[in-house]
């Protein structure tokens, strides 16, 4: 009797796993045709506006990405280039833009950016585990400031309304204060300081000049004209998904029950 009922028993789990497997091939199929119905509406609109770019071979690059407990926080109007990258604990306030070919790494330390403030392509925006001042080790960038292309930033502070011109270097506790500009291709190192209102340039960075009251007033313009390019290009891109942070989310909460 004992083996009637337990070859009942498997022949009943394999039914109901023959079943749950059908079901999961069902909702597999369903899944893939409304992708499919999604691309192809979506290149229905990409011919109406004679773009020709889904005919490239579509990229899986995420621009936000969690680093365990740790994710991306940007305010809707930031605008993130389809190819940079936020990772970890980066915070990017209203208006700001990552462009290009951007990094922006929060692995070891926070990344604070405020607002109108741009990272410019190819830049890279590092944290650092140890900051050799003594200070807090957190990358922190200010408001209506301009990171041109190809920097190099690492747990460093730049404050509001200056400007960090084409690829220049940043070390660990390095300051440069409001209204302070680094001229391209200068290499400020750990520690150092371009003090308020001053030029500095070279490797490593010394003082060039004062700036004058029309240089001083055209940095906010300068972050106004960026912030507004931005816009523009963010007008051209759908809204990046993030159903897979939720999918981190949920996995993570059915972890804890």
């Amino acid at each position: 009797l004992g083996v009637g009922v337990g070859y009942r028993i498997q022949v009943c789990a394999a039914h109901y796993g023959c079943r749950l497997g059908a079901m999961k091939r069902v909702l597999v199929g369903v899944g893939k045709a409304l992708r499919d119905t999604g691309q192809a509406v979506e290149r229905m609109g990409m011919r109406a506006q004679d773009n020709w770019i889904f005919q490239e071979k579509i990229c899986r690059h995420r621009a936000l990405m969690n680093l365990f407990d740790q994710r991306p926080k940007l305010r809707p109007s930031v605008f993130v280039a389809p190819n940079a990258s936020l990772i970890g604990n980066v915070s990017v306030m209203d208006e700001s833009s990552i462009w290009y070919g951007a990094v922006v790494r929060g692995d070891q330390s926070p990344v604070d950016i405020g607002g109108k403030s741009s990272i410019g392509d190819r830049s890279v925006v590092l944290s650092a585990s140890v900051n050799p001042t003594g200070f807090a080790a957190k990358t922190s960038i200010g408001d209506w400031v301009t990171v041109g292309q190809g920097c190099v930033l690492r747990g460093c502070t730049v404050d509001n309304f200056a400007v960090v011109g084409d690829g220049c270097v940043i070390g660990e506790g390095a300051l440069v204060e409001t209204h302070g500009m680094l001229e391209a291709g200068s290499v400020l190192p750990a520690g150092g300081l371009v003090p308020r209102g001053e030029v500095h340039g070279g490797n490593p960075a010394a003082f060039v000049r004062k700036l004058e009251k029309d240089e001083i007033a055209a940095i906010e313009k300068k972050a106004e004209d960026v912030s507004m390019s931005a816009k523009k290009h963010a007008d051209e891109f759908l809204a990046y998904s993030n159903t897979y942070q939720l999918r981190e989310q949920l996995g993570t909460a059915a972890g804890k029950i």
